[in-house]
C-alpha cells in the first residue's frame, strides 16, 4: 500500500512538472520586434500584413549589426501582381508609446531571393530613429546546423506573432500570437515552385510576413524530463495558408427525430512558412551587401 501511495505521488509530481513546462510563457520582448505593413487608402491607412526587424552580423563587420525590415514578398503586391507604390510601417512611437505610421519604406530598396518566384521573403535595410522596437539578432537564427545539433524535428513546438486585422491595437500595436508544431520539414520545391516548410497552426489574412519562432522543449528524447529553458530562435517567415479545396460534408447515417447539429464546413488548411536559411541567402547576396556598403560598386 505504501509503495502504491509513493507511486501515485511520483506520478502527480511528474504530471505537474509537465503542465508547468508546457505552460511556459514566451519571451516578453518578442512582440517588440513586430511591425505592420500599412497601405494608405484615401483618408485612412489599412494594415495589410506583418513585418519584423532583424539585426544581421556580417563577418566583414564583426562588431556591428545591420538592421533590416523583413516581410513576405507577396505583401508588397496587389492581387494583380502590381507592386504597391507606397507603403508605411506601423510601430509604437519611442516617446509617446502610441501607434504611429512611419513613411520609411523605399519601394525600390526591397531585396528578394535570386530565385524570386520560389522564396516569399522581402528585405529592406531601415533604421527607424524615433520608434520603439527591438530586433532579432542573427545569432538567434535557427540554422540547419542548429536543427541538426539540437535534433529539432516534426512535432517540435513553434509560435508566430502577427497582425490580427479584427483588432490590431488602437493605442498601441497589439500582435496576436499563434501556436503550433512543425508538421513537414523539407528542402524540396513544392509542385507550384515554392520553398516551404509547414506548421500545424492557424492562419488568417494579415499573418503573412510574421516571424516564426522555434519554441521547443529541452527534452530531446521521448519520455525524457529535462529542466531548463526552451530552445528558442527565428525559424522562418509566414507565407500563407494552404487550403484544402473541398468543403467538409455532413453525412447523416439514418433519419432521426433529433435536430441537425451545425457543422463548420469551412476548408481546413496548414500554414506554409519560408525557412530562415533563405532569408540568410538574401542577406548574404551581392545586391544586399552592395547596398549596405560591404561590397564596393
Amino acid at each position: 500500500m505504501k509503495k502504491q501511495v509513493l507511486s501515485a505521488i511520483a506520478f502527480l509530481i511528474v504530471f505537474c512538472f509537465l503542465i508547468e513546462l508546457r505552460a511556459e510563457p514566451i519571451p516578453e520582448d518578442v512582440n517588440q520586434c513586430i511591425a505592420y505593413i500599412v497601405k494608405p487608402e484615401n483618408s485612412e491607412a489599412k494594415p495589410i500584413g506583418t513585418a519584423f526587424f532583424i539585426g544581421y552580423n556580417y563577418p566583414e563587420q564583426a562588431n556591428k549589426y545591420y538592421i533590416f525590415l523583413v516581410t513576405a514578398k507577396h505583401v508588397l503586391f496587389d492581387d494583380t501582381g502590381i507592386q504597391h507604390p507606397r507603403l508605411l510601417v506601423r510601430m509604437n512611437d519611442k516617446f509617446t508609446g502610441h501607434a504611429r505610421d512611419y513613411d520609411i519604406i523605399n519601394p525600390r530598396n526591397w531585396f528578394f531571393h535570386e530565385n524570386t518566384t520560389a522564396v516569399d521573403i522581402a528585405v529592406q535595410p531601415v533604421l527607424p530613429k524615433d520608434a520603439k522596437f527591438l530586433y532579432i539578432a542573427s545569432k538567434d537564427f535557427i540554422t540547419e546546423q542548429v536543427l541538426t545539433n539540437r535534433k529539432i524535428g516534426i512535432g517540435d513546438e513553434v509560435f508566430y506573432s502577427g497582425l490580427l486585422s479584427y483588432h490590431s491595437g488602437q493605442d498601441k500595436i497589439a500582435p496576436v500570437v499563434r501556436f503550433g508544431k512543425l508538421a513537414l520539414i523539407t528542402n524540396e520545391i513544392t509542385v507550384d515552385g515554392k520553398f516551404y516548410n509547414f506548421i500545424d497552426a492557424g492562419n488568417i489574412p494579415g499573418h503573412s510576413g510574421a516571424p516564426v519562432f522555434l519554441w521547443a522543449s529541452p527534452a530531446r528524447e521521448s519520455n525524457a524530463l529535462v529542466a531548463g529553458s526552451r530552445i528558442f530562435g527565428l525559424y522562418g517567415v509566414v507565407s500563407g495558408v494552404i487550403e484544402y479545396s473541398k468543403e467538409l460534408k455532413l453525412v447523416m447515417p439514418k433519419q432521426t427525430g433529433q435536430s441537425m447539429i451545425p457543422v463548420d464546413a469551412r476548408s481546413g488548411g496548414i500554414t506554409a512558412i519560408v525557412p530562415v536559411k533563405y532569408l540568410v541567402e538574401i542577406l548574404e547576396g551581392s545586391r544586399t551587401k552592395t547596398a549596405i556598403g560591404l561590397i564596393k560598386k
